[in-house]
C-alpha cells in the first residue's frame, strides 16, 4: 500500500519514520529542501501535494489547521475513492467530506509516537470493516489506537493530545525539586522519569485507581502525606483540570463552519 503524508512536521516525519519498513511513502512539504535533507533519499518526495495525493491509496493531512482550506483545493481531485486520515485539531470529518465524499478518519497521535509509544484517538465515517482494519493496522505501528465517536474528539485534543506538554511540566517541577533537594541533575532526571513510568505501569497493569496509589504511599504523619498536603494546597488539581479544559475549548475554536 501507498500512503502520502502531507505535511512533514514533527508528527509527519514520525508516521513516516514508524512505517517505513512495511509501506511505500510519499511526503510532500511547503519546505522541500528541508525535507529532502530530512530524507536523505528514504522517501519518494513531491514537490508539490497534487502529486503526493495523486500517489497513495491513503492520504494523511498532517498540516496546520489553518492551512486547511489550501491543501484541500490543492488536493481535491485526487483524492476521490481514497482514504483520508486527518491530524487536524478542530477540523471536523463533515468539513473535510465537503471537499471528498470518500472514506475519512479523524485522528488525535500525541508526541510519543516518536517513539512508537503514542495513543492515537480515531473516528470515521463511510468505512467498512477492511477499511477500519488498514487503519488500525497503521496505527499500532506508533503505539496504541483507540475507536471513539467524533464529538469526544476536541477532549481527546486537551487530554492526551495535548497532554505531554503538561506532564513535561510536572516532570519537570519534580526533576528541579530533586536538585533543590540536593540530588544531581543526572539521578533526579533518572529518579523522576522511572517514578512516572512505573507508577503509569502499576495502574495499567492492576487497574488501581489513583487514589487507592496515593493512599498506600501515604503513612500516617509520614512524608507523602506531607507532600500531598502542600500539592492539595496548592490547588495542582484545579489547574490541571483547567489546563485540559483550555486546550478542548481552543480545539473547539479551531473549527470551521
Amino acid at each position: 500500500m501507498k500512503i502520502s503524508i502531507i505535511g512533514a512536521g514533527t508528527i509527519g516525519r514520525a508516521m513516516a519514520e514508524a512505517l517505513k519498513d512495511d509501506y511505500e511513502i510519499g511526503l510532500s512539504s511547503r519546505d522541500f529542501s528541508k525535507l529532502e535533507s530530512w530524507s536523505g533519499g528514504r522517501f519518494k518526495l513531491f514537490k508539490n501535494n497534487a502529486e503526493n495525493a495523486a500517489y497513495g491509496d491513503l492520504i494523511i493531512l498532517s498540516v496546520k489547521p489553518f492551512n486547511i482550506d489550501d491543501v484541500l483545493n490543492e488536493i481535491k481531485d485526487n483524492i476521490k475513492n481514497k482514504i483520508i486520515v486527518s491530524f487536524l485539531a478542530g477540523i471536523n470529518i463533515d468539513y473535510i467530506e465537503s471537499y471528498a465524499k470518500t472514506s475519512i478518519f479523524r485522528a488525535m497521535p500525541n508526541l510519543p509516537i516518536i517513539t512508537g509509544d503514542a495513543i492515537t484517538a480515531v473516528a470515521y465515517k463511510n468505512a467498512d470493516e477492511n477499511t477500519i482494519k488498514i487503519v488500525d493496522d497503521i496505527f499500532k505501528k506508533t503505539g496504541e489506537c483507540i475507536f471513539i465517536d467524533e464529538k469526544s474528539m476536541d477532549a481527546v485534543t486537551g487530554l492526551s493530545g495535548s497532554g505531554p506538554a503538561f506532564i513535561s511540566i510536572m516532570i519537570d517541577s519534580m526533576i528541579v525539586a530533586g536538585i533543590r533537594m540536593g540530588l544531581s541533575r543526572d539521578t533526579a532526571r533518572k529518579l523522576t522519569l522511572k517514578t512516572f513510568e512505573g507508577t503509569a505501569r502499576l495502574m495499567e497493569k492492576t487497574g488501581l485507581p489513583p487514589s487507592e496509589i496515593r493512599d498506600r504511599v501515604m503513612t500516617p504523619a509520614g512524608t507523602a502525606a506531607a507532600g500531598v498536603f502542600e500539592i492539595e494546597n496548592g490547588n495542582i488539581r484545579t489547574t490541571i483540570a483547567r489546563a485540559v479544559e483550555a486546550s478542548t475549548k481552543r480545539s473547539m475554536e479551531l473549527k470551521r463552519k
